[in-house]
């Protein structure tokens, strides 16, 4: 029998492993726990109902994932098997990991429900309260659905006047949420005064089209008061935020659109008993002032209270008779006084008014502008004649001044100064005004009055004085 050592079994193993079994085109599901992470690289056991294996998620691979591996997560993971030799472990390389079941939906529940919470579609401000009064609703929901019968059985036994109409829409599946966008549009704009959407439990599988983003956006555009009834207590749609109420089930959203009818009778009894109250104290109070007003004088002899009361009525009409009487006689002999008096006064105001316009238009007379704009236009005269002196004067100055300086301009420039003799040198473009910088062989370009020249510098003599002696030049 041969032998061989440990090490050696543990590599044909390995070497079995690596040309036998093929992980490249499958995907492994299974449930992730005693994840940790060291350094960046990821450490867990993938396991199921039956069988459990080690795995390693190596740092450059586990910053692609995108989210953070947990514990009981679902996933599917890709990679290679690894026998480690040296404590013939079995381990399997993940370079690629993604959530499995409805794990990849939680995930994408949470996205959405963050960008949509950031548009503020699931504020409170923006929501409807209530209104006072609801007889008229719309149930968006299926025909079949045991939702619909819970509401309908709701609001026969609490409030059975109420009118509800269903618009209805599949709760499940792929194609639920455009039929259910659909059916709420058409709700909104059938004049009612709630919308229910509403159904029954089931698996978040069952319930994830509720978290449809078209259905949320028109939830929260709808102009009619919506409420939510969506499965039970645990579960929270995103249709639920974007609702102006959530109601944890169908039952509790009818209840929440309807009073109970018992509470409203029990209601009415109570007001019912507090009126007629009322009214048998508002009638003893009146019977008792009633006989108050039988029993008392006035009422008793109606006829005796009158002849008592005609006296001094009398006395007062003859008073009142008396005191007009005086107050028109009064009257009378002032208006006489007054006519009488009348027209002297008037023929004195009149005398009066006459004097003040006799004296006024005599002194509107002397003080008339005429005469004083007859002597402003003389001064003015006299002052534009004296301008036009004055600026012929200045004129005539400053054109002598001009002329002078003319003629010295014309004396000092560079045309008049070459054709008294002198000429202009340059040296590479540069006027020279001293023989310091030449060297004999320097090319110098000359300018006369009339033509120009070059010439070579022959010699030079800086400290030349007298005037006429020029180093000779070849022309």
């Amino acid at each position: 029998m041969k032998t061989i050592k440990v090490s050696q079994l543990v590599t044909l193993v390995s070497q079995f492993l690596t040309s036998k079994v093929h992980t490249d085109s499958v995907m492994i599901s299974g449930e992730l726990s005693n994840v940790r992470y060291v350094s960046g690289h990821c450490y867990f056991d993938l396991k199921d109902e039956e069988g459990q294996l080690s795995c390693t998620l190596w740092r450059s691979n586990a910053s692609r994932v995108g989210f953070t591996l947990e514990d009981g997560m679902a996933v599917l993971v890709h990679g290679t098997l690894d026998l480690y030799v040296k404590r013939g472990q079995l381990k399997f390389n993940v370079d690629h990991v993604k959530l499995g079941g409805i794990g990849a939906l939680y995930l994408q529940l949470e996205e959405r429900k963050k960008r949509l919470a950031a548009e503020g579609l699931f504020d409170q401000g923006r929501k409807k309260p209530r209104p006072e009064e609801i007889n008229k609703i719309a149930i968006v929901t299926g025909k079949t659905t045991a939702g619909l019968q819970d509401a309908l059985k709701t609001i026969r036994l609490r409030w059975p006047m109420l009118q509800a109409t269903l618009f209805p829409a599949p709760v499940q599946g792929n194609d639920a949420p455009p039929k259910i966008v659909a059916a709420l549009k058409e709700a909104d704009a059938a004049g009612m005064d709630a919308v229910l959407l509403i159904r029954g439990g089931g698996s978040f599988e069952d319930l994830f089209c509720f978290n449809d983003e078209q259905i949320v956006r028109t939830l929260a555009a709808m102009k009619t008061y919506t409420v939510t009834g969506i499965g039970h207590e645990i579960d929270t749609s995103l249709a639920d935020l974007a609702a102006d109420h959530r109601a944890l089930t169908p039952t509790a959203a009818a209840q929440w659109v309807t009073p109970d009818q018992n509470e409203v009778r029990a209601r009415l009894d109570v007001l019912t008993r507090q009126m007629e109250e009322r009214t048998r104290r508002l009638l003893q109070v009146s019977r008792q002032n009633l006989l108050y007003l039988v029993g008392s004088s006035p009422l008793s002899n109606v006829q005796g209270y009158l002849e008592t009361r005609r006296a001094p009525l009398n006395v007062q009409i003859q008073k009142l008779n008396g005191a007009f009487a005086a107050i028109l006689s009064s009257a009378q002999s002032r208006l006489e006084k007054a006519s009488a008096f009348l027209p002297v006064e008037m023929e004195n105001l009149l005398r009066t008014q006459k004097n003040r316009l006799s004296s006024t238009t005599s002194a509107l007379y002397f003080a008339a502008p005429v005469h004083r704009i007859t002597l402003m236009q003389n001064e003015i005269g006299q002052n534009v004649q004296k301008m036009e002196k004055a600026m012929d004067w200045h004129y005539e100055r400053s054109r002598s001044a001009l002329d002078k300086l003319d003629a010295l301009l014309q004396a000092l420039s560079v045309e008049r100064t070459l054709e008294r003799g002198f000429s202009i040198v340059r040296q590479n473009g540069h006027v020279l005004s001293s023989a310091d910088s030449l060297k004999a062989g320097d090319s110098l370009d000359i300018r006369f009055a009339r033509g120009s020249a070059v010439s070579v510098v022959q010699s030079v003599s800086p400290d030349l004085k007298t005037e006429g002696e020029a180093p000779d030049t070849d022309q």
